[in-house]
């Protein structure tokens, strides 16, 4: 199998193997749980997609990363109900907002996902963690520009934020992923965009909860606590922030 579901459910009862109730990826770990999702065919069939366009990022491999995945196409299908665009701040090569792409069929949907990025890894602040950070990445643009081609509604925007939120208009937002590996990046994002996020919707964070980002947890903590909510932390170490 091209990723593995996790192991089967071991045990007495050889039948379960029928059944994947196990999942062992991205440092996550769960048993005897229904992981139906991993199995609908639309999911499959987006993952395998965007798994192939990110292929360059990860060595070759197929880094499994399913269940982030499925929060972040959770979190659109909400969106799909809501007033506003679709807005992606930290993409890369686009393993989430590809995702969502695919499953949605979102050339067929009458919205824009905005993705902003430098797709040249993250500013330099002189600090040694973005330099750490900043060894995963790459000039990305072109191979990200090739894996949102099949939807022309999708815009890539290039540059630094939070400024290049000036170069597009955008009056509402449905659904908002945030990935900047940056604290104080992430921070002049939402505060930027929060008031243009329709009522309930979903800001998917996606480092909030991930040893070494505790600037990050700590922010965004203090940010939803202003706004009167709170985030709700996922076992995949994202965390997810609903708009009142």
């Amino acid at each position: 199998m091209a990723f593995g579901i996790g192991r089967a459910l071991r045990g007495k009862n050889r039948k379960a193997k029928a059944q994947p109730y196990e999942y062992e990826a991205d440092n996550l770990a769960v048993r005897k749980k229904n992981l139906g999702f991993l199995r609908n065919p639309d999911f499959a069939r987006a993952w395998e997609q965007a798994a192939d366009g990110n292929a360059i990022a990860w060595s070759g491999r197929r880094k499994d990363v399913r269940w982030r995945a499925h929060t972040a196409v959770w979190a659109a299908q909400h969106g799909l109900k809501l007033e506003g665009d679709f807005v992606e701040c930290g993409v890369f090569l686009g393993f989430l907002s590809m995702t969502i792409c695919h499953v949605l069929n979102f050339a067929t949907v009458p919205k824009t996902f905005y993705l902003f990025d430098t797709f040249d890894g993250i500013p330099d602040d002189g600090s040694t963690e973005t330099a750490r950070r900043n060894g995963s990445y790459f000039d990305c643009y072109d191979q990200a520009s090739k894996n949102f081609e099949p939807f022309p509604n999708a815009k890539l925007v290039r540059g630094r934020l939070p400024e290049t939120l000036e170069d597009v208009t955008i009056d509402r937002i449905a659904y908002l992923s945030v990935d900047l590996n940056h604290a104080g990046t992430e921070k002049a994002v939402i505060n930027e965009l929060w008031d243009r996020l329709s009522p309930s919707a979903v800001v998917l964070i996606d480092d909030y909860a991930f040893a070494k980002h505790e600037d990050q947890h700590e922010m965004w903590d203090e940010f939803a606590a202003s706004k009167g909510c709170s985030v709700l932390t996922m076992p995949t170490g994202s965390g997810v922030l609903i708009k009142p």
